[in-house]
């Protein structure tokens, strides 16, 4: 009778997502990603199977240094690698990784409650990191020749970001449930989608979203917007206070900012200065770009 009650404490749930690049470090970026959204959700003793996709008409395959990155990165944040299958296909045109990472969690776990008063929006991490730094994979060779090796250092420095354990479990002891990671589209469309989830309009303070130099300048170099990049493993967060949210992240060595609030209407307003624009609908990713034009490495 015992073991039937603990059963029916949790139940399992899962979280998917699909990389494509020619970067070894592609699957890292798929694995971060599923991985963020679990733990965001309270989700533990989670486990992880990943397929990698080659295009066909590769000659020499980057399977085994892909599939090397993806072991390691399971090491170091403890996921279990249940499976890694590898194939090659003509339906690709470049590598492609999907991952599944799976878990359990609490049935108690509440639902999101938008109720209550205006909440406020902190913005945990940097905007367009995760895409600045698939940027400097994808074209490691060129921003060689435009930037000083202490900047490539500088950027490479930065890749533990993209799994936000520590982040998420702070925000959690700080009694947050309502966090959504900046993926596909940037910090533009994760805020569209995050006023369209509550219901309600956002008035957004665009000087307090947080972007490192290193992204603003990789941007400029492909004239790329870095509010519409991807950004896996920064987080927005509703909270009551989001000052003290902010600054226990703050405490802990975590890039933390209150970057605005909910609004009882439907406006999502940006403020920039005395600039007024108003959020749109969200836009491609702006790393489909870089993508796009990528030769093959292989």
């Amino acid at each position: 009778m015992t073991m039937s009650t603990e059963r029916q404490m949790v139940r399992a749930v899962s979280a998917s997502s699909c990389i494509c690049g020619q970067s070894k470090e592609t699957g890292a970026y798929a694995l971060a990603e599923a991985w963020n959204e679990l733990e965001a959700e309270g989700a533990v003793s989670l486990e992880a199977q990943v397929r990698i996709l080659i295009p066909e008409a590769h000659g020499r395959s980057r399977l085994p240094a892909i599939q090397k990155q993806i072991e390691k990165v399971c090491r170091e944040q403890g996921v279990k690698l249940l499976a890694v299958h590898q194939y090659k296909t003509p339906a690709v045109s470049m590598p492609l990784v999907a991952a599944t990472c799976t878990g359990v969690m609490e049935c108690t776990a509440q639902p999101a409650d938008f109720s209550g008063p205006a909440k406020e929006i902190v913005l945990a991490g940097w905007a367009g990191l995760a895409g600045m730094l698939r940027i400097a994979e994808e074209r490691d060779a060129e921003l060689k020749e435009r930037f000083a090796p202490a900047f490539l250092k500088q950027i490479e420095a930065c890749r533990g970001c993209i799994f936000s354990g520590k982040a998420i479990r702070i925000a959690r002891e700080s009694g947050i449930r309502i966090m959504r990671q900046i993926t596909e589209g940037g910090i533009f469309a994760a805020l569209w989608h995050l006023a369209k989830e509550t219901g309600t309009g956002m008035d957004i303070d665009m000087k307090k979203i947080s972007v490192r130099q290193e992204t603003i300048e990789v941007c400029e170099n492909y004239r790329l917007n870095p509010y519409q990049l991807t950004s896996t493993g920064s987080f927005l967060m509703l909270a009551d206070d989001g000052g003290e949210l902010a600054e226990e992240l703050r405490h802990n060595g975590i890039k933390a900012a209150v970057i605005g609030r909910l609004t009882g209407n439907n406006d999502k307003v940006i403020h920039k200065g005395e600039e007024i624009r108003y959020l749109d609908r969200p836009a491609p990713d702006e790393l489909n770009k870089i993508l796009g034009h990528t030769k093959s490495g292989y």
